[in-house]
């Protein structure tokens, strides 16, 4: 799509720590005021001291590349489906998941695999090994963070264990934004805001990631080196009855980019509880008597309606 990427400028996010989850109870309780006040205004944060080696995510970007530098023929091979929709896809229209809109595919590919039902591709060869590294690091990292959450919810610490059974639908997708070559302003993922809990996101250092905040333009926001980027998604702001934040946010290439070569890489782990998980308003967050914002609905309903809304093109042609 041709559209402006202008944005108001840069938008600097917080930054969580997550030493300090295991501090004082100073440090747990300015570390639970900075997530709250994050995710009711911002709903994306920066943590650092997250425990996942550069190494990890150095050769997890690696494999990824390599495998997005196969032939298409090659890498149809594990391709997204209806049956399965999770693999490879280079169809999805992010927007259609928000506005219904959007008719082009958004100009990059995927590969998606669904953590606890894996499918793997045959090569590259140390693909599985890598990857199956990546994602118990992120499952690790993922249980300090829902620790967070459920503090600043008010609630147990072990509030989130028992929505994610080991069945749960959380996704790990790779992406690759092929180069574009110089003219105007570009979006490479439309904007859409993330369907589940959470996503923790890993980028390399070719920018593009803005976010939109109601009432307000299109913000650039960056990683700090050694950090990683986590947003809430649709389900948070339901179980919180709107008091969090599932942020608006866009990939795109600027017109005024000098960059020679612009192919962008990024990793998301999408954070998602098992499928027969009702999401809804916990108690805490609306008064006695008062109606929810949402009503109650089942993870796997509103996840998979969500992701089908943006694959028309492969549930139409009925892939097996």
């Amino acid at each position: 799509a041709v559209v402006s990427t202008q944005s108001t400028g840069r938008r600097d996010l917080p930054i969580l720590d997550l030493e300090q989850l295991e501090g004082s109870e100073t440090d747990l309780a300015d570390l639970v005021q900075i997530a709250e006040r994050s995710l009711k205004e911002v709903g994306f944060f920066v943590i650092k001291n997250h425990g996942i080696s550069e190494d990890t995510i150095r050769r997890t970007f690696g494999t990824s590349r390599r495998f997005f530098d196969m032939e298409v023929s090659e890498k149809s091979k594990v391709a997204m489906t209806s049956d399965y929709p999770y693999g490879y896809e280079k169809a999805e229209i992010l927007s259609q998941s928000l506005t219904g809109e959007g008719v082009t595919p958004d100009p990059k590919e995927t590969y998606n695999i669904k953590v606890s039902d894996p499918r793997w591709p045959e090569e590259p060869s140390e693909f599985k090994e890598i990857v199956m590294e990546y994602c118990n690091a992120m499952w690790t990292l993922t249980r300090k963070i829902l620790r967070v959450f459920a503090l600043v919810l008010r609630q147990s610490e072990d509030f989130f264990v028992d929505k994610f059974p080991t069945d749960n639908m959380t996704v790990f997708r790779q992406l690759n934004y092929p180069h574009v070559a110089p003219g105007p302003d570009r979006i490479r993922a439309s904007q859409h805001t993330d369907y589940g809990v959470l996503t923790i996101l890993a980028q390399d250092n070719v920018g593009g990631l803005q976010v939109k905040l109601p009432g307000a333009e299109w913000e650039d926001v960056s990683t700090p080196q050694g950090c990683l980027l986590v947003n809430i998604g649709d389900m948070m702001q339901r179980w919180s009855n709107d008091s969090w934040r599932s942020t608006l946010h866009r990939v795109v290439k600027k017109e005024s980019s000098s960059q020679t070569d612009n192919r962008r890489q990024s990793m998301a782990f999408f954070v998602n509880p098992g499928k027969d998980i009702m999401i809804e308003c916990i108690p805490d967050y609306k008064e006695e008597g008062e109606e929810a914002k949402y009503p109650p609905i089942r993870a796997e309903e509103y996840i998979l309606a969500k992701h089908y809304s943006t694959i028309p093109s492969i549930l139409a042609t009925g892939e097996k």
